[in-house]
Parts: structure tokens; C-alpha cells; sequence
């Protein structure tokens, strides 16, 4: 069975589908909870506004302490650079929050659950090896 954490909010997925390879970042930002991991997330708010004061450290980061988006189910606020990412069930500002994303997110185009992309798979694999098998006749 998938965790909370496995479904991500609808506007992380969407920022995901929209972002260019371009729109990432390669920093240690989002260390509350993951201190000294580097990471790779999209620009958004949060990362802009850090930017723009010089990359702070610790202690010194613009909004460090604000809420920036709560757990429905538990209440349980989350703070501007904590390393967890905003999933369903965020109420607040999810897109301020840590979105993990690679460079291969410019090549993204939709959100598709797993078994409907395997599913298509399988078919196409079908389809290729069906045509294969008359080539052979």
C-alpha cells in the first residue's frame, strides 16, 4: 500500500509537468530534517527569495520559520526549508515547500498513474512484437 507521502499534491504535479529543465536548482536549501544533503528542486518562491538576499545560511534565510503549508489529517505544520515535500493533503502554500525535481522534468508532459503507463507499455510491446512476428513469416 502507497504512504501519504507517495501522493504528491496536485500543485507540485502540476508545477512538475510545467517546469523546463532549466527551472531546477542543484543546492542544500530544503536541510530541515536532511541537514548537508544536496538536492536538486524547482526554483520556486522560496528558492527565488534566497537567492535574491545573497544564499544565506542558516539562520539567516528570508521567511526561516514560516509555515508554509499544514497537514490536514495530523495539523502538523511545516516550515519554510524543511526537506519534506508537499503531499495531498497540504493546506497552505505547497508551492513554497521543497519540489524535488530532476532536469529530465522538462521532458515530462502529463501525470499518469503507474499501471496505466505500464499498461501501455505492455500494449506497445505487444503491437511491436506481433509486427515482428509477420515480418517473419
Amino acid at each position: 500500500m502507497a504512504s501519504a507521502e507517495a501522493n504528491a499534491h496536485p500543485v507540485y504535479k502540476d508545477l512538475v509537468v510545467a517546469a523546463r529543465e532549466t527551472d531546477t536548482v542543484y543546492s542544500t536549501l530544503f536541510d530541515i530534517g536532511w541537514p548537508d544533503a544536496p538536492h536538486r528542486t524547482l526554483r520556486n518562491s522560496t528558492v527565488r527569495a534566497w537567492e535574491a538576499a545573497g544564499r544565506p545560511a542558516p539562520g539567516a534565510r528570508p521567511g526561516e520559520g514560516e509555515i508554509v503549508y499544514t497537514l490536514r489529517s495530523t495539523g502538523e505544520p511545516v516550515r519554510r526549508y524543511d526537506a519534506r515535500s508537499p503531499v495531498a493533503d497540504a493546506a497552505g502554500t505547497p508551492e513554497a515547500a521543497a519540489l524535488y525535481a530532476g532536469q529530465g522534468c522538462g521532458l515530462i508532459r502529463e501525470v499518469r498513474p503507474a499501471a496505466e503507463i505500464v499498461a501501455a507499455l505492455v500494449a506497445e510491446a505487444e503491437a511491436a512484437l506481433a509486427r515482428l512476428a509477420t515480418l517473419r513469416r
